[in-house]
């Protein structure tokens, strides 16, 4: 669909606009056009929806489906035994809470985009006899006296009744209120710069500049009010770095680029005014569109898990609903089918009646599945993410910025992470380029700044400088080693898109760093470059040291000042063909001063070469030499992890590029599939170049990156290492990063020249070759050290020998091709070996292709080799080999051990990186240099790598064994307490009647049980912070599930079931016995006033009559049905209370205290006050209740308290400590008195290589810590390392968590948050 945006304000457009304004909060429309489609005008409600009945989450569905059946069948009379509204209330108070959290977010959020709706806006009026669909404001009108002498109209409208073709006019320090395109400013030369920091955290200015034809057409405001002109473009996306259209004017089109466009949410700086029209309003603003929530939802693995157990239990709900009605068909056709209870009424047989029996039981245990669980989870996580936050180990000082969550749902998930995917630059670097050296003509040359011994055999620049100064003051021709030089730094100052700022001196120092009498830098004022590519920043200002200065740019020219001359040059900037990650070059167009028309270009070195005149000269060519020493250089430049950039020039043929411009502006004006046409046209003259030379920029690596990756390591976490870098650069920042050791074999599959091989299939294929040596390589090895190459000891795991696999990004392209589909493809092959070996180096990467990497390695890992598989390969038998032999693996299906948890995480700073933070299980992104883009799309954002170990080590730990508890405590309780129903169902006859008063039953979740679950699911932390830093190997834990299983979950389901046991039969005991003395019931009732029949407690048990005097039976009330069920809630909320809080917990807090006093408080309380409550409701339904606590329970409190102490005893001392002391003892026992360490011994491991001062990693800032804690924690740390250090070797850290919590009481760490 063609659209055409006709802007103009003299008259009526030629397609009239659609109903629409730009307000936030509509729905977008399908195709976007400038003048015809606009944006819908609907308001943005707050429309309030609980989460949990949205089920927009696998827990809330699964919870949503049991809601739904267990809340239906309550409303049919005769149906539940417990009341038709007793579950409908607890379950409306989780809604409630659920409704007003989306009614306290709804509420903000609209007040929000009422402001941003209604703020004013500037806009040049409307002539009466344009149409418009809507009714504005009243507004504001402000005539401006137009240089003709006509007087135009501006109106402020709020932002909301923006249109598409309507002119703004915005000031300085004036948000943008639209995507506007730029048609003049103040500024010269129409340049406008826009701070973009809301968009993509960037703070550097943009510049943005006018079409020549609109900045020199509109000359003043009365021409903009007559000017007419037509706008196509692009359909709206939310790509903030794209956009493509072209204006028409007359009979000509001109191109539109980013660089005309005002992005809504960017801020107009140093222009006092700007004028643009609206191309995209409210919704298809690209802030907002690019604003949109994903399109799935990560779910943590705890949750998929937690589903599965909700169907289980849900299932094992409707066996025991279904047994139990089978035993009251068989129990009232059976034991009373004789009349020995003619007192009781005589059920039928009739279907209906055991439907109805049925229905019961599923109402009476409808609390098997919790209540409470999501709503109750999400209050926890939010505590959680607030605790990291707040976390002062997460903090950076140097940049202000603390531990940011855009999610609480992935918490657990940062506790079960196995491998880590990470961008290079600014994620484990600095980003902080640094000009550092150059070949050019043969030469190797340094920088002022780098020293002579860490570059030995390499010229000086000031050398260099001083050759080429004293040959133009002398005036000689410069020779040709000379001139090279002399282009080739020439063309680092012109082959840019960096826009030059002037800012006065503070200083007296001169900027120069060359002490000569040559060169004298001028004082006045110093050049600052403004780029959003601090590479280009950082060669601009190398160039600058060489006194090649970039003094100006306008759109048509460039102004150089070489060699401090008292003059400019200035050079015709004919085309730019910007930078893309696909080209992987840039390259510019000039009309050199002496009328030479010359191509620069600068770019990846595989780029570049195969597009030079002559990539492979032979010895005889001329320029040979050079040409191989620059080589040899560029690879010495990336082996000391420095990146590198190739330059290259051609001479053009005036003709040629006459006929090639107008190629390009016929693709520049395309709209559809403009980037692709460009580069195919652009690829025609960027050919039969000549090599110029080449650049070498250092960027630091962050501190603490090298032990931060240590320490992955020994937390059995993969580290991959994804860049654009090239592969000599790659390899050295791995070894500099500690990803490549002293003992590591490094396995390289495929190479940048092998992979152009395009055959299919092909056994010969060099690639698929270089993945069968690496595969053989490694089984060789992994085979020589089982066979005893490699002896496995207490002191060999620092030494033991790791693997790195090295691949580029043409090879992997290459593995697409091959791959085939089949089981057994070379793909397959690389990535079982790619998940097998210790770390993974992936250079010359692609956003698209870290993002595929990441999503085949978590499609590998969700589907895991099985023994007995047919075809399986070496490498895969070798895999499978290493897994336990076939009656172990039974064994662990049958005992439900857990398996591995296969989280990916990915971690990167920069746009290009929100591909892969996406794909993985968890995204990190780092708030660094290239703006918040990444982070913004991430689940969790840190300012530095480092900040890793807290929040896995520690925060991931903790968030995991928190979640976990919670989940098993939320579900213990439910079964300790409604599985009460089930047991007193042996006394009941099976007949579904609820041992509970119901609206006691109700308060039970929302009242006295969910207190104690949330307080260990907030403070729960088995082990101390300085444990978890200093043993990272604890964190293995997580990873192998053993916090929350199939397995835990049926033990705790298994105590549950326990304490409900004893929680009916003790009292039961104690009221009812056994056996009575009488032989007939009718000897032992006794009528009550109203013709109701009650047990005689005078007649009734025989252990109550050993508590009781001799005569004194009591009152009928005592022998009541709710007296025994009283008693039995009592003990049940002692369990759920002491078990969860003092128990299970490790970590013993105020809060527990707390929450175990509210708990018992709070169910005394209400035992006492609401037996007394009910005469004044008139309820007739409860008046077996009414006095009980007076009647029944006082009088029988110290035996009732001897009951429930009694239960506490057998229930959590002797069966839950037994098990527990079992389990420690087991494990103890397995490890020895040392828990498998060896006495201290010193450890000699022989040093690396030093590396050259360059590489080093920046001193790390020294902490400060308070001077106690700092003593303590120190301590503390040190004594865990040592104690981790005489571990070494085979040793089950994921099991270990028991010793180290004996240790830390032996050695007294205390707990911090």
């Amino acid at each position: 669909m063609a659209g055409h945006g006709d802007f103009r304000t003299g008259g009526t457009p030629r397609s009239p606009p659609r109903p629409h304004a730009g307000k936030i909060g509509s729905a977008s429309p399908a195709f976007p056009e400038v003048d015809a489609f606009p944006s819908a005008d609907r308001d943005f409600a707050a429309t309030i929806t609980p989460s949990i009945a949205s089920a927009t989450d696998d827990t809330a569905a699964s919870e949503s489906v049991g809601r739904r059946f267990f809340v239906n069948p309550m409303a049919v009379p005769g149906w539940s035994p417990t009341g038709r509204f007793t579950t409908i209330f607890p379950l409306g108070i989780f809604v409630f809470v659920s409704m007003m959290k989306e009614a306290y977010d709804d509420y903000f959020r609209h007040r929000h985009d009422a402001s941003e709706n209604n703020a004013l806006v500037r806009r040049l009026k409307r002539e009466p006899n344009r149409r418009t669909s809507h009714k504005p404001r009243t507004p504001d009108i402000e005539l401006v006296q137009s240089g003709g002498g006509v007087a135009l109209e501006w109106e402020n409208i709020g932002c909301k009744d923006i249109q598409v073709g309507d002119i703004v006019c915005v000031k300085d320090r004036e948000s943008l209120p639209a995507d506007l395109v730029l048609l003049r400013s103040t500024n010269p030369n129409g340049v406008a710069f826009i701070e973009t920091s809301n968009l993509d955290g960037e703070t550097n200015l943009k510049q943005r500049q006018a079409l020549k034809i609109t900045n020199e057409s509109i000359d003043s405001v009365y021409r903009l009010g007559k000017y007419h002109a037509l706008v196509h473009a692009c359909p709206p996306s939310g790509d903030l770095y794209n956009f493509d259209g072209y204006l028409a004017e007359g009979k000509g089109r001109f191109p539109l680029t980013p660089n005309q466009l005002l992005l809504r949410g960017s801020i107009l700086r140093n222009t006092r005014e700007a004028y643009g029209v609206a191309v995209y309003t409210g919704e298809e603003c690209k802030i907002r569109m690019n604003s949109s929530p994903a399109a799935s939802r990560k779910a943590p693995h705890l949750e998929h898990l937690t589903n599965k157990i909700v169907i289980i239990v849900f299932c094992c709900q409707l066996l025991l609903a279904g047994a139990l009605t089978g035993l009251s068909f068989w129990w009232s056709h059976g034991q009373n089918g004789n009349g020995q209870h003619w007192y009781l009424e005589r059920s039928s047989s009739s279907a209906g009646d055991t439907v109805t029996t049925f229905a019961n039981f599923v109402v009476l245990f409808n609390a098997f599945i919790p209540i409470s669980l999501y709503v109750s989870m999400e209050i926890l996580k939010v505590f959680q993410v607030y605790l990291m936050a707040s976390d002062i180990a997460m903090y950076d000082e140097e940049t202000d910025t603390a531990m940011a969550a855009h999610t609480s749902a992935l918490n657990e998930e940062l506790g079960q992470v196995q491998f880590v995917f990470s961008d290079k630059t600014g994620t484990l670097t600095e980003n902080r380029m640094e000009f550092k050296m150059f070949s050019v003509a043969g030469r190797n040359v340094r920088h002022y700044s780098v020293p002579e011994s860490a570059c030995p055999g390499s010229l000086s620049a000031e050398e260099v400088i001083l050759e080429l100064v004293e040959a133009r003051q002398r005036g000689h021709r410069l020779n040709p080693q000379l001139q090279h030089t002399f282009d080739f730094l020439e063309a680092m100052a012109l082959c840019h898109t960096v826009v030059p700022e002037h800012v006065p001196l503070k200083d007296e120092k001169s900027k120069s760093v060359i002490r000569a009498s040559l060169l004298v830098r001028p004082e006045e004022t110093a050049i600052t470059f403004q780029s959003s590519s601090a590479d280009e920043v950082a060669l601009l200002t190398g160039a600058r040291d060489m006194f090649f200065t970039l003094k100006g740019r306008t759109p048509d020219h460039v102004f150089l000042n070489i060699m401090n001359s008292s003059q400019d040059i200035a050079y015709q900037l004919m085309e730019t063909i910007e930078f893309t990650s696909d080209r992987k070059r840039m390259s510019v167009i000039y009309r050199y001063p002496n009328g030479r028309i010359i191509l620069l270009c600068k770019g990846a070195d595989n780029v570049v070469l195969e597009r030079l005149s002559n990539p492979n000269p032979r010895p005889n060519d001329p320029g040979y030499a050079t040409f191989q020493s620059t080589l040899k250089d560029m690879d010495d430049y990336a082996t000391q992890g420095l990146r590198t950039l190739l330059y290259a020039y051609r001479v053009l043929d005036p003709e040629e590029y006459r006929v090639w411009s107008a190629r390009y502006a016929e693709a520049s004006a395309v709209v559809q599939n403009r980037a692709a046409q460009i580069a195919a046209v652009a690829e025609e003259i960027e050919r039969g170049m000549m090599l110029l030379g080449v650049t070498a920029i250092e960027d630091r690596l962050q501190s603490e990156v090298p032990e931060t990756i240590e320490k992955l390591r020994r937390a059995n976490i993969r580290v991959w290492m994804l860049t654009g870098d090239k592969k000599e650069t790659a390899i050295n920042i791995g070894r500099t990063c500690n990803l490549i050791k002293k003992n590591s074999t490094i396995l390289r599959v495929g190479d940048s020249r092998e992979s152009q091989s395009k055959s299919r299939g092909d056994v010969e294929d060099p690639v698929a070759k270089s993945v069968a040596v690496a595969v053989r390589t490694f089984l060789d090895r992994q085979r020589h050290r089982n066979e005893g190459g490699e002896p496995e000891g207490a002191d060999n795991e620092q030494q033991r020998e790791t693997f790195v696999l090295v691949v580029d990004g043409p090879t992997m392209t290459h593995l697409q091709q091959l791959d085939t589909g089949a089981p057994h493809s070379v793909m397959e092959e690389f990535l079982s070996l790619a998940v097998c070996v210790d770390n993974v180096i992936c250079c010359r990467f692609s956003p698209s292709q870290k993002a595929l990497i990441v999503t085949m390695v978590r499609q590998r890992l969700a589907r895991p080799l099985r023994p007995g598989q047919a075809g399986l390969s070496e490498l895969e038998q070798f895999i499978v080999a290493r897994q336990p032999p076939t009656w172990r693996r039974l064994l662990d299906r049958m005992l439900l051990r857990p398996g591995e948890s296969g989280v990916t995480l990915a971690i990167g700073d920069g746009a290009n990186d929100i591909p892969m933070i996406e794909s993985a299980h968890v995204g990190i992104g780092i708030s660094g240099r290239e703006g918040l883009a990444a982070s913004r799309a991430a689940d969790y954002s840190i300012a530095k790598f480092k900040f890793l170990q807290p929040l896995l080590f520690v925060h991931g730990h903790w968030s995991y064994i928190r979640n976990s508890l919670f989940t098993l405590a939320i579900f213990y309780k439910n079964i300790a307490f409604y599985g009460c129903q089930a047991i007193f169902q042996v006394f009941a006859a099976a007949s579904g009647t609820s041992l509970f008063e119901q609206w006691a039953l109700a308060a039970n979740n929302v009242a006295f049980t969910s207190l104690p679950v949330i307080v260990v699911g907030i403070f729960e932390k088995d082990l101390n912070r300085t444990t978890l830093m200093a043993v990272p190997e604890l964190y293995r834990f997580g990873q192998l599930n053993l916090g929350f299983n199939f397995r835990i979950f049926f033990r705790w389901i298994l105590q549950g079931a326990v304490h409900a046991a004893l929680a009916v039969l003790l009292p039961a005991v104690y009221y009812l016995g056994f056996w009575t003395r009488g032989a007939d019931v009718t000897e032992r009732l006794v009528e009550l006033s109203g013709g109701q029949m009650a047990v005689d407690p005078s007649r009734q048990a025989w252990l109550r009559e050993l508590f009781a005097e001799s005569g004194d039976g009591g009152t009928a009330q005592a022998a009541s049905l709710y007296a025994l069920g009283t008693a039995a809630y009592a003990i049940s909320v002692v369990f759920c209370t002491f078990k969860v809080l003092y128990v299970e917990a490790r970590t013993i807090t105020w809060a527990h205290h707390a929450a175990a006093a509210v708990s018992v408080v709070a169910f005394a309380g209400f035992t006492a006050v609401y037996p007394l409550t009910w005469p004044h409701f008139g309820i007739d339904t409860g008046y077996e209740f009414v006095g009980i606590g007076r009647g029944a329970l006082l009088p029988a409190l110290p035996a009732t308290l001897a009951t429930a102490l009694l239960a506490a005893v057998l229930g959590l001392f002797v069966f839950d400590g037994s098990l527990r002391f079992l389990s420690r003892s087991h494990r103890l026992n397995r490890h020895g008195p040392r828990g498998g360490r060896t006495p201290p011994a010193e450890t000699l491991v022989e040093s690396e290589a030093p590396l050259p001062p360059m590489l080093l990693p920046a001193e790390p800032a020294p902490r400060e810590w308070p001077p106690v804690a700092s003593r303590e924690a120190a301590a503390a740390a040190e004594e865990a390392e040592v104690a981790a250090a005489h571990a070494l070797g085979p040793h089950d850290w994921a099991k270990d968590g028991e010793w180290w919590q004996v240790w830390e009481r032996v050695h007294g760490v205390r707990s911090s948050t």
